[in-house]
């Protein structure tokens, strides 16, 4: 586990103390009023695991701080994974990477999976969200999960990956129990997660087979031929970051638009806004990773000792940014209440600094332009049942989320 760190802020007048978080309990809730009071308090927390940082500013900085690392492949090991194909898996993968090794993987990875080739995917983005509601729009419910926000994100990565529609299946469902391996109970699903992984790298490797033989218009095409500097992908990093854009793009975004329906489940009126103003989708997005992003947190080690803010950091300690928590942050939001309509500074949930969410741009533009086509296809809606969930921390969602309807709402 991280080393503790101090418990007391030095360099103060009053010597001031801080909460304590326990943000390795199952029970454990970004949103809840001690998180709240301690964000009021102070910029930081103790955890069981080093410090989390609750503010916007203070999020912002060290987001970008190269004293601290990306802490992935370290978080997992303190779960009780540090060896085996998972742990190779994330130590390996762009997360994981520093320094120059990084930035070459990425300048590859950039020069095939850009801005443009997203936005080519927009019209295939559309139609699949009408073809997913057109199974459903007449019934009056759906659980919702299974029925959209899963299938949805999926087909997009299989077409920008160029899956045929034939071995669909076979690719759908291996990044949700992946998923679980970035929550603090991963120990505790290692047997499902290495199955998972051994799964989607022998599609991921088929994949990338046929477009070695043949290539197409895909990414996986374009990541074969991409070149940085007089340089190309190896065999390992290739499967390592298509693998790695498998899960996340299938993953983060399944479990951002459950989140987003469960939001406006909470908030009709806003949900009524953007049905409306479908012009507010842009927004929208950002408003909803602002309120309820799936990745609430994101770890970072320190390498050296340093002193941020007069708090000592040492080396090999954790850093937990609370991105959630700093989402909110009245400083910088005022009235941090949800409210699809108002400007904001930008939201941290795709972190910042050199680790920056590769696929941020694919995120935003999924959800751009599958919420305001929910909205005017389902109309008003309700939660029909009980909700499931994922763990707290790591990357959350609800398991299920039935939904009811009126049928014949939609146009």
């Amino acid at each position: 586990m991280a080393k503790n760190l101090q418990d007391r802020v030095p360099g103060t007048t009053a010597d001031v103390d801080v909460a304590f978080l326990d943000i390795v309990d199952p029970d454990f809730r970004v949103d809840s009023a001690p998180v709240r009071a301690a964000a009021q308090a102070h910029w930081y927390a103790r955890t069981p695991i080093g410090i989390a940082v609750l503010r916007y500013g203070e999020c912002s900085e060290l987001f970008k701080d190269r004293r601290l690392i990306q802490g992935s492949a370290q978080t997992l090991a303190a779960t009780g994974i540090s060896d085996g194909p998972f742990a190779e898996w994330m130590a390996g993968g762009l997360l994981s990477r520093e320094g120059e090794d990084h930035l070459r993987l990425r300048r590859l990875v950039s020069a095939a999976f850009n801005q443009r080739s997203i936005d080519r995917l927009r019209p295939f983005m559309r139609e699949t969200a009408h073809r997913l509601i057109d199974a459903f729009a007449g019934t009056g419910g759906c659980e919702f999960m299974a029925a959209f926000a899963e299938p949805y994100p999926a087909w997009v990565i299989a077409e920008l990956l160029g899956v045929q529609a034939e071995d669909f299946n076979d690719f759908l469902g291996y990044a949700t129990d992946i998923g679980l391996g970035f929550s603090f109970t991963a120990g505790q699903h290692r047997e499902r997660i290495e199955a998972a992984l051994a799964g989607l790298i022998r599609v991921c490797d088929e994949l990338v087979d046929r477009r070695r033989q043949k290539p197409a218009g895909d990414l996986i095409s374009a990541l074969l031929v991409a070149e940085a500097e007089g340089e190309r992908l190896t065999s390992a990093e290739l499967r390592l970051l298509v693998t790695g854009l498998v899960f996340a793009g299938q993953d983060t975004t399944r479990n951002q638009l459950g989140l987003a329906m469960a939001t406006f489940a909470d908030h009709p009126e806003q949900w009524a806004l953007l049905r409306a103003r479908p012009e507010l989708a842009a927004g929208t997005v950002e408003e909803v990773m602002r309120v309820r992003p799936a990745v609430p947190a994101t770890s970072r080690w320190a390498i050296q000792d340093f002193t941020f803010q007069g708090l000592e950091i040492t080396a090999g300690s954790q850093v937990t940014l609370l991105a959630a928590v700093a989402n909110t942050d009245p400083a910088v939001f005022g009235d941090p209440s949800f409210d699809v309509t108002v400007p904001r500074p930008a939201q941290l949930t795709f972190g910042g600094g050199v680790h920056y969410c590769l696929g941020a741009g694919l995120a935003r533009a999924e959800m751009c332009e599958a919420l305001p086509i929910l909205a005017a296809r389902l109309g008003d809606f309700t939660v029909a049942g009980p909700v499931t969930w994922r763990p707290p921390i790591g990357i959350i969602g609800p398991v299920a989320l039935p939904l009811r309807f009126v049928p014949g709402q939609d146009g």
